[in-house]
């Protein structure tokens, strides 16, 4: 019997109605970025991605105007994006602006000239409604963040409370790097001026021992730079955790450095150049003030808001982790009802699970078909990669760690040394190194038995006790009988460390 093809993100006029193509255009003081995203999902997946930085803001503290050439740069490509969104089939297309639109004198001219050479139509929204759709970005992928989120723009730095998942104080302040450079220029002391912004903000001495998520394309430049320096195992910056003590002296260092030495750096992008110091100095004020224990670089702000902000309640409440695997498995797997499946089938094995251990354990079931397509001799570290990198949200490091561990094992029994260093370098122990390779070897026994079929995995059933690890399976039945079924299961009881034993019932 072939083989179903991948389902890969099908055209819009095909697709139920949340599965149609949608795109967000934002325009801001230093860049527009277009996203398209294969549905409003609850864990929308990016289909296209462009940016062009511009600098727009670059002259605004001064003249109150746009930037002349960064207006003019943004007219040549806002075409493009609009001729791209439409090639795609995108059937929703929002176009926001912020600081930088909504701050200068000539804003209501260039959006005027937007919808004459491109047929945009922007929508202006204001600082407060950043502000809130920023949060709800960084929420829908960390529901229960708990801290403060900051998003700097070119020309603005949206800062909100976070407590467990719900919204606190929140404020718009003049600190983008674009608007600090003119400052400085023009002889102000921008560290003073970012010291005394900051300093009104009087909640935020109430990050102490809570985590500060970081959003906005200077400071991920950042972190990208300080992956390189210190020789980071994985260059995805969503969920990059670190100490800020130690970070603060990266950001102290950044924030003295000449252009030539800021060249001098790996990873250095060289059109943010100008905007690094000034980034590394609100972000290290932010640390002395609010000391936090924790922060956190996340990629999820302002279009990922857009989109959850536009969900049901119900949808909201979703897992985004789950939900982002389901979608995933449903374009690119061939079984995508045996997930699930395998999920429900493998919990006799982890009964004493927590709650974060089985969200894993139910991902990496979700996503065990997607390797099919290989080569079979080089399944195994093809998807140990894919799952290191792929687009998950609500997942850090260590997690993807686990996933791409348990992955792994899905295809091969053993996993090697190169595997095993990246477990230690984002922060897996060995006990959830062995537990990753066990759900694997689940995994793998119950993709033997089920052949595709959740219907054939249901008749099965799976449990570990203190000695024994037991099959059992219908009497007399021949689809489970045979050589490789056996040796799954005796691979799977080693790496429980308990004793196979294969049941029949009538």
């Amino acid at each position: 019997m072939a083989l179903p093809a991948p389902q890969l993100p099908i055209p819009a006029s095909d697709a139920p109605a949340e599965r149609r193509r949608v795109g967000v255009i934002d325009i801001g003081s230093n860049s527009i970025r277009l996203v398209v995203f294969a549905g409003a999902t609850r864990a929308p997946l990016p289909i296209f991605n462009e940016k062009v930085l511009c600098g727009m803001g670059r002259r605004l503290h001064s003249t109150g105007k746009l930037d002349p050439d960064g207006v003019e740069q943004a007219l040549a490509n806002l075409p493009r994006f609009a001729a791209a969104a439409e090639s795609l089939g995108v059937e929703r297309l929002r176009v926001v602006g912020t600081a930088a639109i909504r701050d200068a004198i000539d804003g209501p001219a260039f959006i005027a000239r937007v919808k004459e050479t491109s047929g945009l139509k922007i929508e202006t929204i204001s600082g407060e409604t950043e502000a809130r759709l920023s949060a709800l970005g960084l929420l829908s992928a960390l529901p229960d963040a708990d801290g403060a989120m900051g998003d700097l723009g070119g020309g603005s730095l949206e800062l909100v409370r976070l407590d467990k998942g719900a919204l606190g104080p929140q404020a718009t302040l003049p600190l983008g790097p674009l608007r600090l450079n003119e400052a400085e220029r023009e002889g102000d002391d921008i560290g003073e001026v970012v010291k005394e912004t900051l300093a009104a903000m009087r909640w935020l001495p109430g990050l102490a021992g809570r985590t500060f998520y970081a959003i906005g394309g200077a400071w991920r430049a950042l972190a990208r730079i300080h992956q390189a320096h210190t020789e980071y195992r994985l260059r995805v910056i969503d969920g990059y955790r670190v100490d800020p003590d130690s970070f603060r002296d990266f950001l102290r260092l950044v924030a003295r450095m000449s252009d030539a030495a800021l060249k001098q750096l790996p990873d250095v992008p060289a059109k943010r150049l100008d905007t690094l110091r000034p980034a590394a100095r609100i972000l290290r004020h932010i640390l002395n003030i609010g000391r936090p224990r924790h922060l956190v670089f996340s990629a999820q702000g302002l279009r990922e808001g857009i989109l959850f902000d536009d969900l049901p309640e119900a949808k909201r409440k979703e897992d985004p982790l789950l939900a982002a695997a389901a979608d995933i498995a449903r374009h690119f797997g061939r079984f995508a009802k045996l997930g699930p499946s395998l999920a429900r089938w493998s919990d006799g094995l982890f009964k004493s699970e927590s709650r974060a251990e089985k969200r894993l354990r139910e991902a990496a079931c979700l996503l065990s078909d997607i390797g099919w397509v290989d080569h079979p001799d080089y399944r195994a570290p093809l998807v140990f990669e894919r799952a290191l990198t792929m687009p998950l949200p609500g997942i850090d490091h260590p997690g993807r760690a686990f996933l791409a561990h348990a992955l792994h094992a899905r295809y091969e029994d053993e996993s090697g040394s190169k595997q095993r260093k990246t477990a230690g370098a984002l922060g897996l122990d060995g006990e959830a190194l062995a537990r990753a390779r066990a759900i694997g070897q689940a995994i793998r026994l119950g993709y033997t038995i089920a052949a595709g079929r959740d219907d054939v995995l249901a008749r099965t059933a799976l449990g570990a006790g203190e000695k024994l690890l037991t099959l059992t399976v219908p009497r007399a039945d021949g689809t489970f009988a045979g050589e490789s079924v056996t040796k799954r299961l005796d691979q799977l009881a080693r790496a429980l460390e308990l004793t196979p034993r294969l049941a029949t019932r009538g």
